[in-house]
């Protein structure tokens, strides 16, 4: 099913939490909302469901206008960040209870139950209850609650932030083929760059109720909008240097030049921010861009990152095992021309 947002606006007495919002989610999608805590991501996700009214916009399920329709006419299911298991009931019950309160009939319920149980692998859990389950465990459970309905969309919300490292790893995997093996369209939200990246078709980015950009994982990662886009993505972060566009290079703060044919179409003396990503800078580079100074060297495995110091600005730069740079010493960088961008010091947008 495909989910048409048009112009969405929700405001709380003063606060605008989401603004102007439009997107298409296309059927069959896994889509993360993706943003800082206090974007409106949850917000969004919440006008989806039904359970908050909207400001202004419209919401469409396939053709279907659905902006005024309840949770219950739309047809969603529903994941909380805390699962919201009935403690005194058995899994089975709990999968069970959706069709329960549609009257539909206990030999078909309990089957379809059964069915999204062995879906989920939960299917050898059916008489325990919640407090008996770990959460990885009580999170399945929920999903196949969720989809024991047969909603015509999947929302959740945050599902994976109250497990452990290892575990959100894991459960985002299963996430990922539990969509894949239903076909059924999913808005899933999360601060978390990294499981947004691993499991979504497409990432819809937000910032202060604002749509920033939405594009396909790798996209967003080579091909940022803005500054914004640039610096959320990646670990580690982007590296950021402000600079004024003098006579065809960038002169950052503290006088070091940085020569780079991505300025030819920017005005002279134009302020702008050169944001570099740490495996888009080439130490000791025959084609130099600019000089630097190693301050730092760190090994963590097979990287080895440098903080290299241009002008005023340090910043990170992998650099190959082989090669041994001493603190202090002044090196030659190149750019590679991948992960190099340039953008309006005062908007954010991306010239070149």
């Amino acid at each position: 099913m495909k989910v048409t947002i048009q112009n969405l606006t929700k405001q709380f007495a003063t606060v605008t939490a989401v603004n102007d919002f439009s997107a298409v989610i296309e059927s069959g999608e896994l889509i993360a909302l993706l943003g800082p805590s206090g974007c409106g991501k949850s917000t969004m996700l919440n006008m989806i469901s039904g359970i908050l009214p909207v400001t202004e916009g419209k919401i469409f399920f396939d053709e279907e206008d659905v902006t005024d329709l309840t949770p219950e006419k739309r047809g969603v299911g529903l994941v909380f960040q805390n699962y919201a298991l009935y403690p005194h009931m058995t899994v089975l019950e709990n999968i069970c209870f959706p069709l329960e309160i549609k009257k539909v009939k206990k030999e078909e319920r309990i089957a379809r139950a059964k069915e999204m149980a062995k879906l989920v692998h939960v299917d050898m859990l059916l008489d325990r209850k919640p407090s008996q389950l770990s959460g990885g465990q009580q999170q399945r459970v929920a999903i196949a609650r969720a989809l024991v309905k047969q909603p015509r969309i999947l929302l959740l919300d945050e599902p994976l932030s109250n497990l452990d490292a290892r575990l959100r790893i894991e459960m985002r995997e299963e996430i990922r083929r539990i969509q894949q093996e239903t076909g059924v369209t999913t808005v899933f939200v999360t601060h978390d760059q990294e499981e947004a990246m691993s499991i979504s078709d497409h990432i819809v980015l937000m910032k202060d109720g604002f749509l920033q950009q939405m594009a396909r994982p790798q996209e967003l990662y080579d091909e940022p909008a803005n500054c914004f886009v640039a610096d959320f993505l990646g670990t580690p972060p982007i590296n950021k240097t402000y600079g004024v566009v003098r006579n065809g290079a960038i002169v950052l703060d503290g006088g070091c030049e940085v020569k780079t044919s991505l300025v030819k179409d920017i005005e002279e003396g134009h302020e702008v921010i050169l944001s570099m990503r740490a495996e888009s800078l080439i130490i000791d580079e025959e084609e130099q861009a600019c000089l630097g100074t190693i301050d730092e060297v760190y090994v963590m495995g097979k990287e080895i990152l440098a903080y290299v110091t241009l002008g005023n600005t340090k910043v990170r730069a992998y650099i190959p095992a082989e090669r041994h740079f001493e603190k202090g010493q002044t090196v030659k960088i190149g750019l590679r021309n991948r992960g190099v961008f340039v953008f309006d010091k005062e908007t954010g947008e991306r010239l070149a």
